[in-house]
């Protein structure tokens, strides 16, 4: 029973994007505090279920492929909604989303072509790095739309702006980072 708990967490964090989505677009009084707080719950359980799966030596196939797609579900999606708030054009561009999706969807077919012919992703630390500094990231910019008056007396939109850029250019990098040490073993046993 403890060995399924990681994957029904992993689940619940893909479960949690359609949930974040529309409140992120609902227009409700309070939506993005009410998003920031499903945001958080999805952060606690990809925690959680890294964690529960080493404790209980139960790493599974499911999950080695479930849990980095339901990161990537969870920030895509984020990215693209705040394509569409206005306070945020200036912030998170398109090209920034197509990069990051781009890099997204590489990485997850070289993960299908490896899982296909049986053979383990060599992973690192960076990617997981990354993972954290997007939702760092989106938390940021969650707290901008929460208190949107207050900090744009601030003048922080040039450092959001200039923290997501760096971020696209790192998320880029991981992707790249991920084929140089995998490719290699991926056309090997291709052959």
């Amino acid at each position: 029973m403890k060995k399924h708990i990681p994957n029904f967490l992993t689940i619940i964090r893909i479960l949690l994007v359609p949930v974040f989505a529309i409140l992120m677009t609902s227009g409700i009084k309070n939506a993005y505090t009410y998003s920031l707080l499903i945001l958080l719950i999805a952060c606690f359980t990809d925690y959680l279920d890294g964690k529960l799966a080493r404790k209980f030596n139960a790493v599974s196939k499911f999950g080695l492929f479930m849990d980095p797609l339901a990161d990537k579900l969870l920030v895509l999606a984020t990215f693209i909604i705040f394509l569409q708030i206005d306070i945020l054009s200036n912030i998170v561009l398109p090209w920034m989303v197509i990069l990051i999706f781009l890099r997204d969807f590489f990485v997850t077919i070289l993960r299908s072509f490896m899982k296909k012919y049986d053979i383990s992703m060599v992973t690192s630390n960076i990617s997981k790095f990354k993972t954290s500094v997007q939702m760092v990231m989106i938390i940021l910019l969650l707290i901008l739309l929460i208190f949107e008056s207050t900090l744009m007396a601030n003048n922080v939109f040039f450092a959001l702006k200039t923290f997501m850029i760096l971020l696209t250019l790192f998320t880029v990098y991981t992707g790249i980072d991920y084929y140089r040490k995998n490719i290699y073993l991926l056309l090997q046993k291709m052959k």
